[in-house]
């Protein structure tokens, strides 16, 4: 959904609120960490869209 909305990880970062950054961004979506549920709401307010569309099937087997 960042590549999508045309965001890279580092602008996907400045627009989120809290204390987050790149390098954790790449973690989450490479599967190598899991987000904590406030790290996903954050993500989800800065692209726009409401939490439950990260956890959509069809979404997810995009990727």
């Amino acid at each position: 959904m960042r590549l999508q909305k045309g965001l890279s990880q580092v602008e996907l970062v400045g627009k989120m609120e809290g204390n987050i950054d790149a390098t954790n961004i790449s973690r989450i979506e490479g599967g190598r960490t899991n987000p904590t549920l406030l790290t996903l709401y954050r993500i989800s307010l800065a692209l726009e869209i409401g939490l439950e569309e990260l956890f959509k099937l069809d979404t997810i087997e995009k990727l």
